[in-house]
C-alpha cells in the first residue's frame, strides 16, 4: 500500500507539472492573439484595417541624407508612409502638406515618423529628395530612395502599384501611382491605410485610433 500511495502522489505531482507547463505555454499565446478588427463609423470613409497585420520583409533603402534605411528603422515607433515622386504636380505635395500639418499638432505623439518613398528612383536622387523635403522645413520627414529592385520589394509588400507615362528617357514623364497613406506599427507591420483624398482630421483620427486600439 505504501508503494501505491507513493505512486499516486507522484502521478498527482506530474499532472500538476504538466498543467503548469501547459498554462505557461498557453498564456503567452493568449497575449499575442489578434483582437477583433478595429472598425470605424460610416462617417470615416476610405480606411482599410489590416487584421492580422501585414508583415513586411527586410529592405535596403537610402535617405535624403544618403544614410541607409532598413526595416529596423521602422521598429519601436509608429510610421506614416506615403509613396510618390518629387516631380508630381498635385497629389504628392498636397499629401505631404497634409502630413506636415498632422505632425505639427500638439496632440500628436512624438514617436511617429513620416516617410516619403519615391517610385521614381531615376530622377529622385538623395539630393533631389532633400530639396523636396526641405521645402516643408519638417525635421520629422524622411525621404527614401534606392535601386529599382529594392524599391520593387517594398512596393510589392505594401501593395503599391505604379506605372510610367511618357518617355522615361526624357525629363517630363509622369508616374501614375497608388496614393494611400499607410500606418505601420512598431513591429514593422502594416496595420491600416487611408485612401485619398487626405485631410488632417481623418489621417490623425485613424492613426490615433489604430495606435490606441492595438496598444503598441
Amino acid at each position: 500500500m505504501a508503494k501505491a500511495g507513493w505512486g499516486i502522489r507522484h502521478i498527482v505531482v506530474i499532472v500538476f507539472i504538466t498543467i503548469g507547463v501547459g498554462v505557461g505555454i498557453f498564456v503567452p499565446s493568449l497575449i499575442n492573439i489578434e483582437p477583433p478588427p478595429l472598425t470605424f463609423p460610416e462617417t470615416v470613409r476610405g480606411v482599410v484595417v489590416e487584421s492580422p497585420p501585414r508583415e513586411l520583409a527586410d529592405f535596403n533603402l537610402t535617405t535624403q541624407a544618403s544614410v541607409p534605411f532598413t526595416m529596423s528603422n521602422l521598429k519601436d515607433k509608429w510610421s506614416l508612409v506615403f509613396f510618390g515622386y518629387t516631380h508630381c504636380p498635385d497629389v504628392c505635395p498636397t499629401t505631404m502638406g497634409t502630413l506636415d500639418r498632422v505632425s505639427r499638432q500638439t496632440t500628436m505623439p512624438g514617436d511617429v515618423q513620416y516617410l516619403f518613398v519615391t517610385v521614381d528612383p531615376k530622377r529622385d536622387t538623395p539630393a533631389k529628395l532633400k530639396e523636396f523635403i526641405d521645402f516643408f522645413n519638417n525635421d520629422k520627414f524622411t525621404a527614401l530612395t534606392g535601386d529599382k529592385a529594392e524599391l520593387d520589394k517594398v512596393t510589392e509588400k505594401f501593395g503599391v502599384t505604379f506605372d510610367y507615362e511618357g518617355d522615361t528617357n526624357a525629363k517630363d514623364y509622369v508616374v501614375n501611382h497608388y496614393a494611400a497613406v499607410f500606418i505601420v506599427d512598431p513591429k514593422a507591420r502594416i496595420r491600416a491605410y487611408v485612401l485619398p483624398p487626405h485631410d488632417v482630421s481623418r489621417v490623425s483620427q485613424v492613426l490615433m485610433a489604430v495606435r490606441n486600439y492595438y496598444g503598441e
